[in-house]
């Protein structure tokens, strides 16, 4: 047996190029972390072990014999990661500074060099215990990154459309919302099943913020309407966390792992919007704002564990800037000289915030690059890779940023930025866009791009292996499965991801067992009243455990129906026939239970119609531009509708249900009064009036392209434009713009479904 010994820089580099396989169980909050940062690296080869653990992190402390008997303070206890297809390898140990305090500020301390003897016993017990396994043909100086690529297992967390962007823990445990027939409703999947975590009393909840300890914070109705900051765990259920005195609504938008929350709130005519920070012993803080009186506006975005919060504050000449406040010094404006605007994203462990500034451009309107701000250097412009734009999407715990690029055909490419790097443009999967969303410590890096069909697919990007389609990494993927954009990631290599089957978690194989994993409803799109809607469900049964029976809803309120089932050789499909007696967009759901009790379950919308007096209508997915939801600029991606209209004003009067159903991260949109304004050949104008995430008051116009026939490439195009009037000022304020509906023009194309006109 012999030692090697490697610098930290070596240890981040190796484990960033290292493709993970099977794990052991694996727990490493943000102290963990910053102690594995700052490690020493063992590197022990074995003479002949029939696995190889390619990582070991802390998950815990506990009393143990081995502990030094001169310490206080418990040792950690560390958990591994493991080939089993290796027959020399090596076990790389992580021994972290003995941690004195959660504070991230420790630069000092003895290194635990006293657990080496235990450690390497424990080393020597498990190559002794692999010592009669047979042995493999690897070359016996294999490096560790030879191992197999990562496979996933597919877990259906939710049906429907994502509300929020999820969250991911490092027990596995997710965040998420999804969009409902009567609202959006939060959800927290504790490992083995999802839960709806319920309501503040009124009809929806956004979960967006998730920490270590499995607390959940976001937005929550009231019976009066109201939005609510809340904080959610097992434990203690839904808790209101009020608002800021003198306003009526609040909503969180992070919490650290040491359970303090930020947001903002506001509500109330002529009370200008405050970013505010609440603790359980502390309650809710304003944090003020750059300038006072009722024009004034502060949003506290994000946090680390010491406690510095980043967000934005408008300033005296109408500027949006950034901040980074701390107990002791208040509000820090961040922002350069000359920028006019910036959207902070992210605070590492360092405290380091990432995100954009808008900067001027001579001769043209301001551009957003993305930024790094620290507190030695101020703030550094990350620069575009040659594109016109850079936005930073997501952070890791030690500063290494990605997001996208814009690019001067008006394409999205995704980034990635590290000091020693700079930024570097990672690339698609043969197509034109791609767009990075989720970052993990390991570098490895997760989003969406697209192929060379133009379809877009999930994809994992890490610095050795490039960009790698996630379809082509799933295990016993049931039949149909596309998974399209995968949005976080976190350090165990659990991804969390959408899906044509609705929100998905693959999750690296490592022998646990869990539910059947379900494909799409497989159905038509349009169905005409009183005609049969065939539809059927795939699903696989990985562990052979059987399926007790598949249950089906149709939205229409006519209950459930049980489906016929075949199954064989752990692979099957349920199939279900419903006719319909009215127009309308409805939902319907399989829900598939195995024999051990687990359920999943998908859903789908469909269109049902009157063919009298001509329809136009379909359902299916537009990509929303950047830019288009205008209180998230950054925001782009998968954005589901459904639209049953009439093609002229006879036909609204004979009983045809004109809808309109419209779904993107942040913005639920709903509408029972649709007008045709025009009519030219396969495009149409639409307009009427309908509520955004509940709340009516809300105005529309529509522009559709039908598909053509005989083309089945041609989905058609789609384009919309949402808006209200303030009531303060009286003036319309966009809240939704895909470009071109006021025109007429129906610019975006649809990637999954059809505008169909009959």
């Amino acid at each position: 047996m012999r030692t090697a010994f490697a610098l930290p820089a070596m240890r981040r580099a190796a484990l960033s190029q290292t493709p993970h396989s099977s794990h052991f169980p694996l727990r490493v909050d943000e102290a963990h972390r910053r102690a594995q940062n700052s490690a020493l690296q063992f590197r022990v080869k074995v003479k002949r072990p029939v696995f190889r653990i390619t990582r070991i992190a802390v998950i815990g402390v506990r009393a143990h014999p081995c502990a030094d008997p001169r310490s206080e303070h418990d040792y950690p206890v560390l958990s591994g990661h493991r080939n089993a297809a290796a027959e020399d390898g090596f076990f790389i140990l992580h021994l972290g500074k003995k941690m004195r305090s959660m504070s991230s500020t420790e630069g000092t301390g003895r290194r635990s060099i006293w657990l080496l003897p235990c450690l390497l016993a424990a080393l020597a017990i498990a190559g002794a215990a692999g010592a009669g396994q047979a042995p493999t043909q690897a070359d016996a100086g294999a490096d560790i990154r030879a191992a197999a690529p990562t496979t996933y297992r597919v877990i259906n967390l939710g049906a429907g459309d994502i509300a929020t962007l999820p969250a991911i823990n490092d027990s596995g445990q997710v965040s998420f919302s999804l969009q409902t027939d009567v609202g959006v409703a939060g959800f927290f999947y504790d490992g083995k099943a999802s839960r709806d975590i319920g309501t503040l009393g009124g009809g929806t909840t956004y979960a967006v913020g998730l920490n270590n300890a499995g607390q959940v914070v976001g937005s929550s109705t009231t019976p009066a309407g109201f939005g609510h900051a809340f904080v959610w765990s097992r434990a203690g259920g839904l808790i209101d966390l009020g608002t800021l005195p003198q306003r009526d609504s609040s909503g969180a938008n992070a919490i650290n792992n040491r359970g303090v929350v930020v947001g903002n709130s506001d509500g109330v005519p002529f009370t200008p919007t405050r970013a505010f920070r609440w603790s359980a012993v502390g309650g809710m803080e304003d944090l003020g704002a750059f300038t006072p009186g009722i024009d004034s506006f502060s949003n506290a975005v994000a946090l680390n564990d010491p406690g510095l919060i980043a967000g934005t504050s408008s300033t005296a000449d109408l500027n949006l800037d950034a901040f980074v406040w701390t107990p002791g010094r208040g509000l820090i404006d961040i922002s350069p000289a000359g920028s006019v605007a910036a959207l902070p994203v992210a605070v590492d462990a360092k405290g380091q915030v990432g995100g954009a500034i808008a900067v001027p451009v001579p001769g043209s309107p301001t551009a957003y690059h993305a930024s790094l701000w620290t507190r030695a250097n101020g703030m550094l412009d990350l620069g575009t890779a040659g594109g016109t734009e850079s936005f930073v999407l997501a952070m890791s715990s030690d500063g290494h940023v990605t997001g996208v690029i814009n690019l001067a055909s008006g394409d999205q490419h995704a980034m990635t930025w590290t000091r020693s790097g700079g930024m570097v443009d990672i690339g698609t999967l043969g197509g034109a866009s791609s767009r990075a969303l989720g970052i993990n410590n390991y570098g490895q890096i997760v989003g969406s791009a697209s192929d060379k069909s133009g379809d877009f697919r999930a994809f994992l990007w890490t610095a050795k292996q490039g960009m790698v389609d996630l379809n082509k990494r799933l295990r016993n993927a049931p039949v149909g499965l596309v998974v399209d954009a995968a949005v976080v990631i976190n350090d165990n290599g659990a991804i969390v991801a959408t899906s044509n089957a609705g929100l998905v978690l693959l999750q690296p194989v490592d022998g646990r067992k869990g539910p059947h994993a379900l494909g799409p409803i497989a159905a038509a799109d349009l169905v005409k009243v009183g005609a049969p809607l065939d539809a059927s469900v795939s699903f696989a049964d990985e562990d052979l455990v059987g399926t007790r029976g598949v249950t089906w809803s149709w939205g229409d309120g006519s209950g459930g129906q049980a489906g016929k089932v075949r199954e064989s050789g752990g692979a099957g499909n349920a199939t279900a026939s419903h006719s319909y007696a009215a127009p309308g967009i409805y939902s319907v759901r399989a829900t598939v239970v195995d024999k051990a009790g687990n359920s999943a379950a998908v859903s789908r919308k469909v269109i049902v119609y009157e063919p009298s007096g001509g329809f136009v209508g379909g359902s299916g997915v537009v990509m929303s531009p950047q830019g288009a939801v205008k209180k998230a600029p950054i925001q782009a991606g998968r954005a589901s509708f459904s639209f049953a209209g009439p093609l002229n004003m006879s036909a609204q009067l004979t009983g045809s249900k004109a809808q309109l159903h419209f779904d993107v991260a942040g913005l639920s949109f709903r509408s029972n009064n649709v007008r045709t304004v025009a009519l030219k050949g396969v495009t149409g104008q639409f307009e009427g009036s309908g509520a955004v995430n509940g709340a009516g008051g809300y105005k529309f116009t529509l522009a559709t392209t039908a598909g053509a026939a005989a083309n089945p490439g041609d989905r058609g195009r789609f384009s919309l434009k949402i808006w209200h009037t303030d009531p303060a000022t009286r003036k319309d304020v966009v809240d939704y713009d895909s470009q071109g509906a006021r025109q007429g023009v129906a610019t975006g194309s649809i990637v999954e479904g059809r505008m169909l006109l009959e």
